[in-house]
């Protein structure tokens, strides 16, 4: 899908793969955000990425401030992880494995 050396930045620049579009735009949009304070930590949460790769979850509820739009963009990509869960999660692994280079 994605090449190892690929930066977060190269992946957010070119189109997701199919299926994983709202999961890039839920990325980018909580760029905005304190690390663990945006949708992406609380997505990452909901399709249990979190617990499996690091053992506890990354968004405290009791700081949630999630607005219309964010919340629009969390449904967007959770529904793509409903219907393709092996796609969408290959494509989260690669945006955290880039991220973590980053």
């Amino acid at each position: 899908m994605h090449g190892d050396t690929e930066t977060i930045w190269e992946m957010l620049e070119e189109p997701a793969p199919s299926g994983c579009e709202g999961v890039q735009d839920l990325y980018s949009w909580s760029l905005n955000y304190n690390a663990g304070k945006g949708p992406f930590s609380l997505y990452l949460d909901l399709i249990g990425w979190s617990d499996e790769e690091m053992g506890e979850p990354l968004y405290s509820l009791t700081d949630a401030n999630l607005g219309y739009l964010e919340l629009a963009k969390l449904a967007c990509a959770l529904t793509e992880y409903a219907d393709r869960p092996h796609n969408v999660r290959e494509y989260v692994d690669a945006l955290m494995t880039a991220e973590a280079g980053a």
